[in-house]
Order: C-alpha cells, then structure tokens, then sequence
C-alpha cells in the first residue's frame, strides 16, 4: 500500500512537471513574441529551448496519464465481450505495456549510459551534454514499467 502511495505522490510530481514546463512554454513564447515585435530582444535560443520543454512535458506528462487513466482507449472490443473475458483482455494489456515499457526503459538506458561515456554533447544554441536529453526518457518508461507492474501485481482491471 505504502508503495501504491508513494507512485501516486511520484506521478503527482510528474504531472505537475509537464504543466509547469507547458506554462514556461507559453511565458516564454509569448514574452518572445512580445520583444521581438517591439524590437527590445531576441532570443536566439529560444526555439531550441521549446523543443527541450516539450520533451519534458511530454516524457514527465505521459506517466501521470497512465496513472490516471487519462490515456485513449479503444474500448469497442471490451464491450463485445464478457466481463470475464474484458478482464482478461485488460490485464494481457497491462502485461504487454509493461513489456513494452521495460523493453524502452532498457534501450533508453543504454543510450543514456553510451552518451555519457562518449561525453556526447549537443551542440546548437545551447551547450551541454546529451545525456541530459535522455533523461526524462528513461523516468517516463521507467514509471510506465512501474505502473504497469502495479497494475499486474494488484490485478487492476481498470480499463
């Protein structure tokens, strides 16, 4: 239970991640904007700075949806079934998603280590290690792996 809670506190702090890297986002785009128009600013480094935020937002954001359940799903199929078989249908895909997001996490880590070791860096407006770029990869499949196994181990049928 006590690690149920500590995941959902961890999610938490994922979600409120991403939607504080979106509102930076739109500060900084809009602020932007703003001074190129009046002629006070320009920020060359702006733009890669979004990509950056977006990937963030994106890899923190996509664990809290799966936490919540705020992911699409295609539910056609379970309603054509029994609840038997709509259970089972859930739980194989909470295994395969599981598998899935382990199999990411590992080649994730990978890629993260070898950029380490190499002392990759990127070069563009910004300067600084590649590694950094990987990391908010490896903590999304390493918390979609974590939820998945939750979902597996309390045999969640949530669908």
């Amino acid at each position: 239970m006590q690690r149920a809670r500590s995941l959902t506190w961890v999610m938490r702090l994922c979600g409120g991640t991403s939607a504080a890297s979106l509102a930076l986002l739109s500060i900084l785009v809009v602020g932007d904007v703003i001074l190129r128009n009046t002629g006070l600013a320009r920020w060359s480094w702006l733009s890669e700075l979004t990509e950056y935020l977006l990937t963030i937002s994106t890899f923190t954001g996509a664990p809290w949806v799966l936490h919540n359940h705020g992911h699409v799903n295609v539910d056609v199929l379970l309603r054509t079934v029994s609840a038997a078989k709509a259970r089972w249908l859930v739980r194989a895909s909470n295994l395969l998603g599981g598998v899935i997001s382990a199999i990411l996490l590992v080649v994730a880590v990978r890629v993260t280590f070898d950029s380490y070791a190499l002392g990759s860096l990127v070069f563009k407006n910004l300067i600084f290690p590649e590694w950094y770029l990987m990391t908010p990869v490896v903590l999304c499949f390493g918390l979609c792996t974590a939820e998945f196994l939750t979902r597996i181990v309390t045999r969640e049928a949530h669908a």
